[in-house]
């Protein structure tokens, strides 16, 4: 995946785009972040997110109605180890009632395709409704170490 190519998707009325996070970013996203539905992962202080290392990239889910981010992601590629994508986290803004949950990881694993075999997330167990979310997806439950995953292959 080459970080700065935006992808896009039209789903039940909904025309998504996801594409870097950039600087101008952050003020329409931090009127929500820190009340958004955390799907994966825990929050990182959303200005950290900027910092991406390599093998990190941070993605801003925008719905093209609004023109500005509904979603965010974090995903590691190539973590834990080759052929794997690891979303650290998916945060979405409470306002927008369509599922853009979904529609974000159908984006991402789009355009994980050919760069990534397996996607995995991380369950936080306090979340219930992460486990449900992975699950209708189609993701499978997988316990390593004292962590729950989502896992599902892209190959498959």
């Amino acid at each position: 995946m080459k970080p700065e190519q935006p992808v896009a998707r039209e789903d039940a009325g909904l025309t998504a785009v996801l594409s870097p996070l950039l600087e101008h970013d952050i003020e329409a996203i931090a009127h929500w972040y820190d009340k958004a539905v955390v799907l994966a992962g825990s929050p990182v202080p959303l200005n950290d997110l900027l910092d991406s290392t390599s093998h990190r990239r941070t993605l801003a889910l925008t719905d093209g109605t609004r023109q500005e981010p509904a979603g965010l992601m974090v995903v590691a590629v190539n973590d834990p180890e080759h052929s794997w994508a690891t979303v650290n986290l998916l945060a979405i803004a409470r306002y927008d009632e369509r599922d853009v949950a979904a529609l974000a990881v159908a984006l991402l694993e789009a355009h994980l395709r050919g760069e990534a075999s397996h996607i995995r997330a991380a369950v936080p167990l306090e979340v219930g409704l992460a486990l449900y979310f992975w699950l209708r997806l189609g993701y499978r439950p997988v316990v390593s170490g004292e962590r729950l995953w989502m896992i599902s292959d892209l190959d498959a």
